[in-house]
């Protein structure tokens, strides 16, 4: 975890009716995304020009990862990003400057993967065995959440994204905690030898984020951008096939058609803020503070209250929003 608290550091130095901009708001913005079958609604803005309608243009940057994409929004270099809950948490508990904005979609097929070597059927069948996970990210949280529930001792091993797959397969590690867009090539890696135990702790959270200065000094510019997402997600919800299409067209052969068609019902796709996202993030940072990983800083409701900026997605469509 210091590893990816420093990452952060380091990232310092480097439908729904349109929006009039005034002269003083910016008409351009630069997102920074990663892969958008977990966002679909971004991928719709971008293959039909949704921006436009809103009298705004976007560029969006690809990252491999919604951490990189953080560290480039602290860092100045974008507007906006797209992420996963984990880094938020971080972020808060560091005092950065930036806004939580809307949550755009949860994945709801988490799992455990195992090898033959483990007769996985609860959590309990990983006590004594190896079990990777890439440490400090929210699939490390899943995992230790999930072994401290059931009372379970295993030895936890840290192994790279790009490298858990082949880690499993050899039989360096017996299971393995590992990102959702690594699930496929581990059971055809693995093949009859493939065992899985379904998560229900918990769902990934994509957040869509903004910096402190777009949100203060540009607030139409912000209203234009979710107001494009918004009519974005329209067309995922009438036009599943479709929005499946515009999700292969843009990520330009990342993930083949059959492997998006499969995955989309993992996936719930509405933007919302609501007080569940706020206290999933009090339960990691309390993990992150019983890690040691940062100090002095206690995981409350109040900490991270104050990042979430619900008044935008709430001038836009009041029903979407529920923070105490």
């Amino acid at each position: 975890m210091r590893k990816i608290a420093s990452l952060i550091i380091a990232g310092l130095a480097v439908g729904v009716a349109g929006t009039a901009l005034s002269a003083t708001e910016k008409n351009s913005v630069t997102i920074g995304g990663g892969p958008y079958l977990d966002v679909p609604q971004i991928s719709q803005a971008m293959d039909k020009n949704l921006w436009k309608n809103h009298g705004v243009s976007a560029n969006v940057v690809s990252f491999r990862t919604g951490r990189a994409a953080f560290e480039a929004l602290i860092g100045g270099q974008l507007d906006f990003a797209l992420m996963a809950e984990f880094p938020a948490v971080i972020g808060a508990m560091r005092n950065l400057k930036f806004g939580v904005l809307a949550e755009m979609s949860q994945y709801t097929a988490g799992r455990i993967i195992a090898s033959d070597k483990v007769d996985l059927k609860t959590m309990a069948s990983l006590a004594g065995h190896k079990v990777g996970t890439t440490i400090g990210t929210n699939v490390h949280f899943m995992l230790s959440d999930l072994l401290k529930k059931a009372g379970v001792k295993a030895e936890i091993v840290n192994v790279s994204p790009p490298d858990i797959v082949a880690a499993l397969v050899r039989g360096d590690i017996d299971a393995a905690a590992m990102f959702p867009s690594f699930y496929g090539g581990a059971k055809r890696s693995l093949a009859g030898r493939y065992r899985e135990l379904p998560v229900t702790n918990y769902r990934t959270r994509f957040i869509f984020v903004g910096t402190s200065e777009i949100m203060d000094k540009h607030p139409k510019t912000v209203r234009s951008v979710l107001a494009a997402l918004l009519d974005g997600e329209k067309l995922v919800k009438s036009d599943p096939a479709g929005s499946q299409e515009a999700v292969a067209r843009i990520v330009k052969g990342k993930f083949r058609m059959d492997y998006i068609k499969s995955s989309w019902s993992n996936y719930q796709h509405r933007m919302t803020l609501q007080d569940d996202l706020l206290d999933l993030m009090v339960r990691e940072g309390k993990w992150i503070s019983a890690r040691g990983s940062i100090k002095g800083v206690k995981s409350t409701r109040a900490l991270y209250r104050p990042f979430f900026r619900g008044e935008f997605l709430k001038s836009l469509a009041s029903d979407r929003v529920d923070l105490r």
